[in-house]
């Protein structure tokens, strides 16, 4: 066997291994961003609208890594949060007398 066959072979067999363990990482980055895009306009809109702070002072309080990685937007009543990486987003609406719940 030539000696690019044999190396062909074993290149193929090698991303036969890797590429699942790539997308099961994946799929578990996509989950998380999931539920940081959710928190994030949870937390961004009781922090607004029950706390009765500025925006500027609510993403103080996310974590480092996390200030950078979400992107928050305010308009009007609505909370979006976006991940531009993944282009995941959650929004959160501020009911009187019942608070702030993720929309769907």
């Amino acid at each position: 066997m030539s000696r690019k066959r044999w190396f062909l072979i074993v290149g193929i067999a090698l991303a036969g291994v890797a590429l699942p363990g790539i997308a099961w990482t994946l799929q578990d980055e996509g989950q998380y961003a999931r539920i940081a895009t959710g928190y994030a306009a949870k937390e961004t809109c009781s922090c607004l609208n029950v706390s009765g702070r500025d925006l500027q002072s609510c993403i103080a309080d996310f974590p480092a890594e996390a200030r950078g990685a979400v992107r928050v937007t305010q308009h009007g009543d609505p909370i979006s949060t976006t991940m531009p990486v993944s282009a995941i987003s959650a929004q959160a609406t501020f009911e009187d007398g019942f608070g702030c719940a993720i929309a769907d």
